[in-house]
């Protein structure tokens, strides 16, 4: 690893399937400062172990969080979700991957009669507004303008699949007739449904690929244009995101280099 590769926050990916990787996410990530490894167990990639990562991201997929037989790395990623709900590292879980965080909190997973596909207002709780990472979208309204009201955060859904709230979990987006959208279990392991990484290009794509019935009203065309219409919305409260939880992975490291007596250790 190169003495520039060391000074840099360094965050593990794990992708499910082909065509849903942290995409521009995982860039904006990497503009402000991150280097991201993209670990692809579907292709026979192991993923590596900890140690040498600040954090963790387990990305979405068309599968269920506990649909094993078809994925047999699903064991050992919800075990890192485990360890990341103990304090041993952050993690930031998208769609199926909080989905799997919350499965790991003990919290029940439900198939919807109808998905949710498309842009869904949703807004911070109480609780979103003061946390170390969901707090930068609390009060950013649809132009992506910080407010000191609470107001609507457009953000993207794709998926049938819906979790409850993990026990003991802080509820930090919320909206919708899917109510838990983020949330925190432990100090740092974070699960979203919406995500925060997708564009209409990636979305026509999964629409494409995707033999799931679409919500009332809507059509494959009506959906990415409507994805299209929030865009440039998505781009500032995605940015956000991803800065926030840099900076918190960075100040987390600092801290822990600041103390020689207890290493960081993953």
């Amino acid at each position: 690893m190169s003495s520039e590769s060391q000074g840099r926050v360094r965050i593990l990916a794990i992708e499910h399937e082909r065509g849903t990787g942290p995409e521009r996410f995982g860039q904006w990530l990497e503009e402000a400062g991150a280097e991201v490894v993209v670990a692809r167990p579907y292709l026979g990639e192991v993923i590596p172990a900890l140690g040498a990562f600040d954090a963790l991201i387990v990305l979405g997929g068309s599968a269920g969080p506990t649909e094993d037989a078809e994925n047999p790395w699903f064991p050992q990623v919800r075990d890192l979700l485990r360890r990341s709900i103990g304090g041993e590292f952050p993690s930031l879980n998208i769609c199926l991957g909080g989905e799997m965080l919350a499965v790991v909190g003990d919290a029940p997973i439900t198939r919807r009669a109808h998905p949710q596909i498309g842009i869904y207002e949703l807004g911070a709780t109480s609780a979103g507004e003061t946390d170390p990472v969901f707090g930068a979208l609390a009060g950013v309204g649809s132009a992506g303008a910080a407010s000191t009201e609470r107001e609507s955060l457009p953000s993207v859904l794709f998926h049938q699949e819906e979790m409850a709230l993990p026990t003991g979990a802080e509820l930090l987006i919320t909206g919708s007739d899917a109510p838990v959208q983020a949330f925190r279990l432990g100090e740092f392991a974070w699960g979203t449904q919406f995500h925060p990484e997708t564009d209409a290009t990636q979305i026509s794509r999964w629409l494409n690929g995707n033999d799931l019935a679409l919500p009332a009203g809507k059509t494959d065309d009506s959906i990415i244009a409507e994805v299209e219409a929030h865009d440039s919305a998505l781009v500032d409260n995605g940015k956000r995101l991803a800065r926030s939880f840099l900076a918190f992975l960075e100040g987390r490291r600092a801290a822990e280099t600041s103390r020689p007596d207890a290493p960081f250790s993953m």
